[in-house]
């Protein structure tokens, strides 16, 4: 009885160690900016699949969307590092809203405004349907490096999706 109480506390211990360090290991990796908005937190890049990278999809009127489909797709040039780009944003499942992108580079760990006038927000999700989606918004993005970047997309300050983009050069 008493080797496996020393080797139950053993192990807890063990993997009680071990969850702490590979915490302090992403927390100390990640560091957020400090005029990020609030309702951004470390846990949402936790929330990131990097295995799920976007992909081109038929909206029924379109067969060129790029994204998330039924959640967000988005019609507009391919990102490279530096370039601004137009994009047309297309959500379903919302019909309007504050839009907030924040870019999180996967080898850097760099977070950036995505929308290209170096601002973390915009208002005006909405405009009714178009292209199969309930709700649209254009705008000007930017990245400034290559890699694999998860594009964490909020809708009122509540994270409604995160779309996973390979920048090349």
């Amino acid at each position: 009885m008493r080797i496996k109480s020393v080797a139950f506390i053993f192990l807890s211990v063990f993997f009680l160690l071990v969850g702490c360090s590979t915490n302090e290991t992403v927390d100390s990796k990640l560091a957020l900016p400090e005029d990020l908005p609030d309702f951004v937190q470390k846990n949402d890049f936790e929330k990131v699949d990097w295995n799920r990278t976007v992909t081109e999809f038929d909206t029924g009127t379109r067969d060129d969307m790029v994204g998330n489909k039924n959640k967000i797709g988005i019609i507009g040039a391919e990102l490279k590092p530096n370039k601004v780009e137009k994009w047309l944003w297309h959500f379903w499942g919302i019909d309007q809203g504050e839009l907030t992108v924040v870019g999180y580079n996967k080898d850097t760990s760099k977070i950036t405004p995505v929308l290209s006038d170096d601002v973390w927000s915009k208002d005006g999700v909405g405009g009714g349907k178009i292209e199969g989606a309930d709700a649209s918004f254009p705008s000007n993005v930017v990245l400034p490096e290559v890699g694999k970047w998860a594009l964490l997309v909020y809708i009122d300050g509540k994270l409604f999706d995160i779309l996973v983009y390979e920048v090349k050069e």
